[in-house]
């Protein structure tokens, strides 16, 4: 562990310079379909047919359904583009396994929770210098934070980051009958948060099993605000995970969006006269067409599936100013719910 002098943590924009991130280890244990009943209302947020291949992998990890190779080969492409190309510099979580999992939570836990490893987006969220370990709000993430432990104790000692972790939750008080309810709890994913200077935006999915509630929302602003950021509510429709799924910022005045997606309508986060759009349906966004990720307000990077080709968004972002657009491959991970932000987790963006 190296304790010496390091380098400023530090996120302020959404576009900013990106130089250095987490990115994901494709880890996964799938909930036993047999014990998890709340998994039902959950996979709302996600296309029938990626629902079906969810039940179909029950009580499996992916090891064991040969997935975790093909998803590392994304990672890997992603990865190369990063570092590679552009300098940054990347950090990957430990793999949990089931062993290590089971050691802290239990057998029945896995069997009735999963874990999931790969979309380091949601388990911390950082702003500013401040390093938060959130409390999670989806049962097959509880896990995750563990995986970082290593990581943050020796980026973060040394350097001027604020690591903080959320108050704690009895999990228990939100399981019913095999069922999960979020709503009563501060709970808080990093997907659901996107930060634009001093303004910080919080979705709240209205699916009462998965993601940020309104109590997480609540908590971040009252952390937030003595600091002098601006944190605002974005209620989101129960068809919609995060706000990462619905909205992208890839640079001054660019929105990519899915308006039928924000209960309240955009507008009061997104003036028409300050900020030109790039759109797309719920069943686009539900597909991951809107969860890209910019390098810096020049260059994005963005996965395709078979549903999503991203040829046009490619065209879309070269006539708005984006002159670097990389198209990935990444249909393993989006089959899951997450794409190119989800698996990405910026310690150091700051813009020019």
């Amino acid at each position: 562990m190296n304790l010496g002098v390091k380098p400023d943590i530090f996120v302020d924009y959404e576009y900013g310079d990106l130089r250095e991130v987490v990115v994901g280890v494709p880890y996964a244990i799938y909930p036993d379909y047999k014990v998890a009943r709340w998994a039902q209302e959950s996979t709302k947020v996600l296309p029938e047919a990626e629902r079906k291949k969810i039940r179909e992998r029950s009580g499996k990890d992916t090891y064991e359904l040969g997935k975790y190779e093909l998803m590392e080969e994304e990672n890997l492409k992603l990865i190369s583009i990063l570092q590679d190309k552009h300098g940054v510099r990347v950090w990957r979580p430990d793999v949990l396994y089931w062993q290590g999992v089971a050691q802290n939570f239990g057998e029945d836990w896995i069997r009735f929770a999963g874990v999931v490893q790969q979309y380091t987006r949601d388990p911390v969220t950082v702003i500013g210098n401040n390093v938060i370990e959130n409390t999670m709000g989806s049962l097959y993430r509880r896990a995750d934070i563990l995986g970082f432990r290593k990581l943050f104790l020796d980026r973060l000692l040394g350097s001027d980051a604020r690591w903080v972790a959320m108050p704690g939750v009895d999990y228990s008080l939100m399981i019913r009958e095999g069922l999960f309810e979020k709503t009563g709890f501060p709970v808080l994913e990093g997907g659901d948060v996107i930060v634009l200077g001093k303004t910080v935006l919080v979705g709240i999915s209205a699916n009462p099993a998965t993601g940020s509630s309104e109590l997480g929302y609540q908590w971040l602003k009252s952390y937030l605000g003595p600091m002098g950021y601006e944190v605002k509510d974005v209620p989101l429709q129960k068809e919609i995970l995060h706000l990462d799924i619905a909205l992208s910022v890839p640079r001054p005045g660019l929105i990519i969006v899915c308006p039928d997606a924000f209960v309240r309508g955009i507008e009061e986060y997104f003036p028409k006269h300050e900020w030109k759009t790039i759109m797309f349906s719920v069943e686009e966004a539900t597909h991951l067409a809107i969860n890209g990720l910019p390098i810096n307000q020049d260059t994005y990077v963005i996965g395709t599936n078979e549903h999503f080709d991203a040829e046009k968004l490619e065209r879309d972002l070269n006539d708005h100013g984006v002159r670097t657009v990389y198209r990935i491959p990444f249909a393993h991970h989006t089959e899951d719910g997450g794409s190119i932000r989800c698996s990405t987790h910026p310690l150091v963006r700051r813009m020019r």
